[in-house]
């Protein structure tokens, strides 16, 4: 339980606050936080609003019953805040696991992670930097709250694009103006009148063609030039075989490209545009148009009052991703927050399948049991879980949830793993009745005294060795009972 103030229309939180207590005097401002307080994560994405990673859809047979707690699909239909009137003029806001920026109206909400100093947010552009797997080590991180969270759009554009060109170059219908001596389109009167008398053989006309160059392709095209004029976002470019043939596609089928046009491909792409099958287009193009609109009122396409803008982070999904890195060496299997194989809990009289589930990381499967119609059996199921358990003993739904996983597993043993803020947070181990089993607690411990961001990488690297060991030791110790 904290406190939170209103400065210069400015709200400033952290992630997983619970009970943040505050005094909120401007009407504009109180419905600006219950607006947001109804809109959900899906809500916002479809308002335009960026927010990664985007939330796939999942389909209705592969969702645990109220228990897919994981990635990307976590909370989907749940607020990114919750407001409760207390008193008089007080709230208490309560936050989960996305950071960012949002703004509503003239309130600006600014959500940190709960391990961001004076300095910056450090721990959100670390874990960034490693999942996305960038070797960007001059980071342009400020004190400004706002400002650093915009400096990390250009980092999600390399991933974004290849992965939207991967479902093939987006076409569009569009309107292209023709003068010669074979006219097969719209005869333009006026245009003809103008440019072809006296006559000469030419014909002004126009088509409508199915083209790969259009407002979307052109606007990732602006992007990229504008990309290509930083030096510390240049290299981003070039990272790898993928992204260089994906910036090579863009610029091959947009030879209309103008750099004075910006402004008109930016008007031509505030609507969303769609396709039923090139669905990774929408993402990018929020991105491109954020990384093109930097400055933060800039966000905003409209003067509407309840117009919502910004960009959030799920750092949950960065967590357990993160994690992966850490775990993969010491023989932990991770399946990806996208492509998750489901497992039956329990199956009825007519063989159809029920309370499918997905644990984050399991130990040493072999991997046709991992990717097989039957769980697998293993000795120890792990989950990540981006939750303050250094402050508190761990919530009962995700312990049932760990115990449901163990009896599908046949494991012995289960771990949450949490990041401390705490350099020697109090590990828990807890043994079950019944069936037994054993569900140990452990943690990462995140840099909290730290001059530069440099600084801070230097530390997390002493931080992850003494994870190793930690997880290593925990290893052994159950490899004796």
């Amino acid at each position: 339980m904290g406190k939170f103030t209103i400065a210069d229309n400015t709200l400033i939180l952290t992630d997983n606050t619970y009970d943040c207590v505050g005094e909120v005097v401007a009407s504009q401002q109180v419905e600006a936080l219950r607006y947001l307080a109804a809109l959900s994560r899906q809500s916002l994405q479809s308002a335009g609003l960026l927010i990664f990673p985007a939330a796939d859809s999942v389909p209705e047979d592969q969702k645990e019953d109220g228990d897919y707690l994981s990635g990307v699909h976590s909370s989907s239909n749940k607020p990114i805040l919750s407001v409760q009137h207390l008193q008089d003029n007080t709230y208490s806001i309560n936050t989960g696991n996305l950071v960012g920026f949002i703004g509503c109206g003239d309130l600006k909400i600014i959500i940190q992670s709960r391990f961001a100093t004076e300095n910056g947010d450090f721990w959100l552009h670390y874990l960034m930097q490693q999942v996305l797997r960038l070797n960007v080590v001059d980071l342009p991180i400020t004190p400004s709250p706002v400002e650093s969270i915009l400096n990390l759009l250009p980092l999600l554009f390399p991933s974004y694009l290849v992965r939207a060109l991967n479902q093939g170059i987006f076409k569009q219908y569009q309107r292209f103006h023709y003068n010669d001596s074979k006219p097969h389109g719209t005869l333009e009167v006026a245009r003809h009148l103008k440019a072809n008398v006296p006559f000469q053989g030419n014909v002004a006309y126009s088509t409508r063609e199915f083209s790969c160059d259009n407002p979307v392709t052109e606007l990732i095209r602006h992007t990229i030039e504008f990309l290509k004029t930083k030096p510390q976002w240049a290299p981003l470019l070039d990272l790898n075989a993928d992204v260089t043939e994906a910036v090579q596609q863009i610029e091959q089928v947009t030879p209309c490209f103008a750099r004075s046009a910006l402004s008109a491909v930016i008007t031509a792409n505030h609507r969303q545009c769609a396709h039923p099958l090139l669905t990774d287009y929408v993402p990018l193009q929020q991105l491109c148009l954020k990384i093109l609109r930097h400055e933060d009122e800039g966000l905003r396409f409209s003067t509407d009052k309840e117009q919502v803008y910004g960009v959030l982070f799920d750092i949950s999904y960065l967590w357990e991703e993160y994690l992966a890195l850490q775990l993969q060496p010491l023989g932990f299997a991770h399946q990806s927050n996208v492509q998750r194989q489901f497992w039956p809990l329990a199956k009825s009289g007519s063989g159809d399948s029920h309370l499918l589930f997905c644990p984050d990381f399991i130990l040493n499967p072999s991997s046709e049991a991992l990717h097989g119609n039957e769980p697998p059996t293993t000795s120890l199921v792990a989950d990540a879980k981006y939750k303050r358990y250094e402050d508190k003993i761990p919530d009962n739904e995700d312990v049932f949830q760990m115990l449901r996983y163990m009896y599908a597993l046949r494991a012995e043993h289960s771990l949450l793993l949490s990041p401390a803020s705490r350099e020697n947070p109090k590990e828990s181990h807890y043994d079950f009745s019944g069936y037994g089993g054993t569900l140990d607690v452990r943690f990462l411990a995140v840099p909290q005294q730290t001059a530069s961001y440099l600084d801070f990488c230097a530390q997390m690297q002493g931080a992850e060795e003494s994870f190793s060991m930690t997880i290593r030791d925990f290893l052994q110790s159950i490899d004796q009972q």
